[in-house]
């Protein structure tokens, strides 16, 4: 009697779609870890400046999106201050995530 190849076929099937998920959801980036927040980090970074470097007139912080919340990861952010655009290094220090703000330059 010959053997069905209805099994067979299911399980191609199922690992196929369970293909073809994980790589969508590893395009999506879902794979990637903890990221910060963009708009809490802007906030954040606009908050640090008018309180500990006594920048009053900050405006239009803007920060990369999907960067990492992992200890020592760092980038600029680009804020106004006083009508100019300035830079600002900001550095992850571990994966709550807290971070440190740079002086403007």
């Amino acid at each position: 009697k010959p053997r069905s190849k209805k099994p067979a076929l299911i399980a191609v099937a199922a690992l196929l779609v369970l293909g073809l998920g994980g790589g969508a959801a590893w395009m999506a980036g879902v794979f990637r870890g903890d990221v910060l927040d963009q708009q809490s980090l802007e906030d954040g970074v606009v908050k640090v400046l008018n309180e500990n470097y006594g920048e009053p007139d900050v405006k239009n912080a803007q920060c990369p999106s999907n960067e990492a919340a992992q200890n020592g990861t760092t980038f600029d952010c680009t804020v106004t201050i006083g009508g100019q655009q300035k830079k600002v290094t900001v550095r992850v220090l571990n994966d709550r995530p807290e971070y440190e703000v740079g002086a403007p330059h």
